[in-house]
């Protein structure tokens, strides 16, 4: 049944139209952004706001998140797999129960944690939220990784004299490669795209991240008599730097996985 000619018919059928429609209104937004002044929309983008402190914050909010989370997420994972430490799996657990807390319930305590550090209106009030917020599910994907992965790679390494140390980087994070990459793509969709603390954590409208400028002409829209084609406009340069991200990401990403298949 699943090798038919009519079944491949309809899974590449319903994959087309399923793309058709995610598609859609990103080809739309395009579109819109070139309508009225064409180029000049974007032209206009840039000479209302400089843009280029916005972006410095954002690549630094987003680099700062990927660093903590990789190595956090990877070594508790790890330890978490494949370590026996008492209350293992009690701690693992209450540690899954912060994807149950909505992201908004922790606005009011996690300013006031950043008030009181004095880091509001820094990159570094949005880069420990964004790290804790993400690690809690990046650590359960990890650790299933290294769930799949078998333990005699570790006895064999133990034989040989390696420490646990020795074992987590030279053997166990070159496997999970491919587990660690989807969680550093899925970490910096996260960061990027975030609004609701940086709108709150970081006042100066200078210092805001690049997700904040579209809601900025939004504002401004009837005072500056900025046409919709503008808002579209700010919204493609926005989200440009996730498609180049993709455009190179995911070759690497193909590969990692290809890798770790093999290495499995």
């Amino acid at each position: 049944m699943r090798k038919s000619l009519l079944f491949k018919i309809t899974g590449q059928l319903i994959c087309l139209a399923a793309t058709a429609v995610f598609l859609f209104p990103l080809v739309l937004m395009v579109i819109r952004s070139f309508q009225g002044s064409g180029i000049n929309n974007y032209v206009q983008v840039f000479k209302t706001v400089n843009l280029a402190p916005n972006f410095l914050t954002s690549i630094a909010v987003v680099f700062g998140t990927l660093v903590i989370v990789s190595a956090v997420a990877a070594m508790a994972a790890f330890a978490f797999s494949k370590l026996d430490f008492p209350f293992k799996k009690a701690i693992y657990y209450m540690l899954l129960t912060g994807m149950m807390i909505p992201t908004s319930a922790l606005i009011f305590p996690l300013f006031q944690i950043v008030k009181g550090l004095k880091i509001n209106n820094t990159p570094f009030s949005l880069i420990f939220p964004y790290a804790t917020l993400n690690c809690c599910f990046n650590l359960m994907v990890l650790k299933n990784y290294f769930d799949a992965l078998p333990n005699e790679l570790m006895e064999s390494a133990r034989i040989d004299g390696a420490g646990k140390g020795r074992i987590f980087t030279s053997i166990m994070m070159p496997i999970a490669v491919p587990g660690l990459a989807f969680v550093l793509i899925q970490t910096f969709l996260s960061a990027w795209n975030e609004l609701q603390m940086a709108m709150i954590f970081i006042n100066d409208t200078a210092l805001q991240p690049i997700s904040v400028v579209p809601l900025r002409f939004t504002q401004t829209a009837g005072v500056q008599g900025f046409p919709l084609e503008v808002m579209y406009a700010a919204l493609v340069i926005c989200l440009s730097p996730i498609a180049v991200f993709y455009i190179f990401g995911s070759r690497f990403l193909i590969a990692g996985l290809t890798q770790g298949a093999i290495k499995g």
